[in-house]
């Protein structure tokens, strides 16, 4: 059949393999495991250690793990909501736990927030000063992730009075708060105090690797790179490109020192990565973005050499971190098959095959459906885009043939027909392509032709076939808008809608879809097709 082609195989071979797979599972191959390995405490798996060991790249896991943890005793309700708020503030996958959350982007901090606050006003928040720390810091970053600026202050200076009350061990994070703060500073307004304090965090920070006979902690380290960061956002949005060069460069210095010499930066903190592949993942994760922070800055100067070479050296990081990540899942994959086969017997193997089956095999018709349909759609939709270009050109050398024509006499506005009028008036309109300003309107008719509201009225609604002017008007500029489509493909939609006399992208891609029946992307996609 026609419907199979190589980019529809591609989709569906992947079904056909979870089908193939899933008959593999037999009798012999669930005896054979080493019963021996198997958990002797169901209850060991959900623990706080086991949600925060994943929360980052698998955060559904560790809030199952979490509402588990809970259920079986391992954790109070308190608790939990801790490490909750920690999920939705910190987790990299923002857009699994938005999905969720059941909410739109950004939904995870608003929850993140409002657990926050409720845990301010607990108890046991307020008789500890750890479980402050903990509360604050998570406030601090989502007040700064929702540009939140006077909450981002607010916290973060909460933060710092707490970092000083535990003190001297805890400075270093004070110190990072105040980098925060001064980041937050600038984007208040207060531009010098906030970039005093900044440079004051780097300096004091900078000055602990300075000492021959200790590099500093890695708490300093990241901390220092933190702060470092947020003066690079500071100066670029001055534009001053040139000055976050030095900085970027510096945080390469320091993560390759690190790189180097790990066991000289190790202090234990709790940022510290725990494992050599955490460890490369960290590095690797601000190394790049400091060559992003070089290539634009060389972009930005108009170093186009010097930004080619930086972008060559993030493509290779890339390539690494993304070789280690497949890497690091397939361990991961493997490790979970090997727990999902302790779990099962051989009648389960049996009845998940069979069940697999018959998933992959609906979801195997499902996709030859939507296959079909969306070629029918598509065949439906490059008639109907063919059928408005044809339209759009006749009317177009009708229209230039009029235009080369002597303008029609104007008529007596006393004894003419209100058809006459239209005629007389659509002539000029479109002569002189009025209706591509965007302020055109029944007004700009009465002043013209010297007509009453009434007039211009009655010659829109009896004169013609449109039931009103604005009806009018807007049928120009789509079909102007249609022509340009086709005639202009390298302007993009805002440009064609803002010569078209519409006042946005979005309010005339839904005048064209109403009037056309599809968007004015897809339009251009099959009439140039």
């Amino acid at each position: 059949m026609s419907f199979f082609r190589s980019r529809h195989i591609v989709v569906l071979l992947p079904l056909l393999a979870v089908l193939a797979v899933s008959c593999k599972w037999t009798d012999k191959e669930m005896k054979s495991l080493d019963n021996s390995s198997r958990p002797r405490s169901v209850n060991k798996r959900y623990t706080k250690q086991a949600a925060m060991n994943i929360y980052a790249y698998q955060p559904v896991r560790a809030l199952q793990i979490i509402d588990s943890a809970v259920m079986v005793g391992n954790m109070s309700e308190f608790g939990a909501e801790m490490y909750r708020a920690r999920i939705y503030s910190f987790s990299l996958m923002n857009g699994q736990v938005d999905s969720l959350l059941g909410g739109p982007q950004g939904i995870r901090f608003d929850s993140a927030r409002a657990i926050c606050e409720r845990l301010l006003c607990h108890d046991s928040v307020k008789a500890n000063l750890l479980n402050q720390f903990d509360v604050l810091e998570m406030l601090t970053h989502t007040a700064r992730m929702q540009s939140d600026t006077m909450m981002w202050i607010q916290r973060s200076q909460e933060f710092i009075d707490i970092c000083h009350e535990l003190g001297e061990e805890q400075e270093t994070h004070a110190l990072r708060a105040e980098a925060e703060m001064g980041a937050a500073l600038h984007y208040l307004g207060r531009h010098e105090e906030g970039m005093a304090k900044l440079d004051s965090v780097i300096n004091l920070l900078d000055a602990s690797f300075q000492r021959e006979e200790n590099r500093g902690t890695f708490d300093e380290l990241d901390a220092l790179i933190i702060a470092m960061k947020r003066k690079i956002g500071v100066l670029g949005s001055h534009d001053l490109y040139a000055e976050t060069l030095p900085l970027a460069r510096r945080i390469i210095e320091r993560l390759d020192d690190y790189e180097q010499h790990p066991d000289a930066y190790h202090d234990g903190s709790y940022r510290e990565p725990t494992t050599d592949q955490k460890r490369a993942d960290y590095i690797q994760f601000y190394r790049s973005q400091a060559q992003n922070y070089i290539t634009a800055a060389y972009a930005s100067l108009g170093e186009h050499g010097n930004m080619l070479e930086a972008f060559e050296k993030i493509e290779r990081g890339v390539h690494d971190a993304t070789a280690r990540e497949h890497l690091a899942r397939y361990n991961a994959l493997q490790q979970q098959m090997a727990a999902e086969r302790l779990k099962g017997k051989a009648h389960r193997a049996r009845l998940t095959a069979v069940g697999i089956g018959i998933i992959a095999l609906s979801l195997l018709i499902i996709a030859i459906v939507v296959i079909i349909k969306n070629r029918a759609i598509s065949r439906k939709n490059r008639l109907l885009a063919q059928k408005i270009a044809d339209v759009a050109k006749y009317k177009k050398m009708y229209y230039e043939d009029r235009r080369s024509q002597e303008p029609p006499a104007e008529p007596d506005l006393e004894t003419a027909t209100d058809e006459q009028l239209f005629q007389y008036i659509h002539d000029i309109i479109v002569r002189e392509r009025l209706f591509l300003d965007p302020k055109f309107e029944r007004q700009t008719i009465m002043d013209r032709f010297q007509l009453t509201k009434d007039r211009v009225g009655a010659i829109f609604s009896k004169g013609s076939h449109y039931t009103k002017l604005t009806t009018y008007i807007m049928h120009l500029r789509l079909e102007y808008a249609a022509k340009q489509l086709l005639e202009q493909p390298d302007k993009n939609i805002v440009q064609i809608a803002s010569e078209s006399g519409f006042g946005s992208g979005t309010y005339f891609s839904n005048c064209f879809r109403q009037h056309f029946s599809m968007t004015p992307t897809y339009y251009r996609r099959y009439a140039l097709a």
